[in-house]
Order: structure tokens, then sequence, then C-alpha cells
């Protein structure tokens, strides 16, 4: 896993750095397999500090996530949130879209040929049409 830190409006701390690199690593390592690449921001603008974080996967997808708040390692906490709400739900649309690709060959697989249709069914269906279009 590799980290980027960068810090506008603001010294750089690494004791912040150290803290949301643990806190990141603790909870992404879960999910993820492949190598990850991590760019954090931290950013203050007047009594607002910020923590953005844009991550990009190993798998191919790329998140983006931002939390605003009074101080900054509340704001890392919140970001850590998000971000692994966000991964939950990139894994369930992965396993989800798996399944449905699955179920549907199954479906394929099983279905039976169309039934065909009845003439009564075809007359009933040409006096409608000739009725709607008179």
């Amino acid at each position: 896993m590799q980290f980027q830190f960068t810090f506008r409006h603001m010294d750089s701390s690494p004791a912040l750095q150290t803290y949301c690199e643990a806190k990141l690593k603790e909870k992404i390592e879960k999910f993820v397999t492949k190598p990850i690449e991590a760019h954090v921001m931290f950013s203050v603008v007047r009594q607002s500090q910020t923590a953005h974080v844009s991550l990009r996967g190993g798998d191919g997808y790329d998140l983006e996530v931002e939390e605003t708040s009074s101080d900054m390692y509340a704001s890392i906490d919140g970001l850590v949130d998000k971000l692994v709400a966000q991964m939950k739900k990139h894994k369930e649309k992965l396993k989800d879209h798996k399944q449905a690709r699955a179920s549907k060959v199954l479906e394929e697989e099983v279905e039976e040929p169309a039934d065909a249709m009845d003439a009564a069914e075809v007359l009933k269906f040409e006096r409608g049409r000739k009725r709607a279009h008179g």
C-alpha cells in the first residue's frame, strides 16, 4: 500500500500522517487483495478542517471521499467510516453482479422452449387491433 500526503494551508504533521495511515490500512486491508495507492490531502479553511482521500485500487476502481469537521482527527475518523461504506457497497455490487450473471446462465440452461400461441389468442389479438385502428 502506497500513501502520499499533501498539506494545504497548514504545516505538515508526522503524527497526523501516522494516525491516518494506520486507520486507513486497518480498514482497507479487509476489502482488497491487490495493491492500492492512496493520496490523502489535509486542508484548513478558517474553522473547517478537511481530509480528502483518493483511492486507486489494483482491482480497477477509484474511490474519492471527503470529510470536514472542526478537528482534523475527527475528519479522518469520518473519512474512514465513509470510505468503508463505499468499499462495502463496491464489494456487494461485485458479488451481486456475479450472482446475477451465474443465475442468468443457469436460467438459460434450464429454460424450456416457449409455448406455441393458441390460434384463438391470435384471432383475439387481431380483432382488437382492427377495432383500435378501425
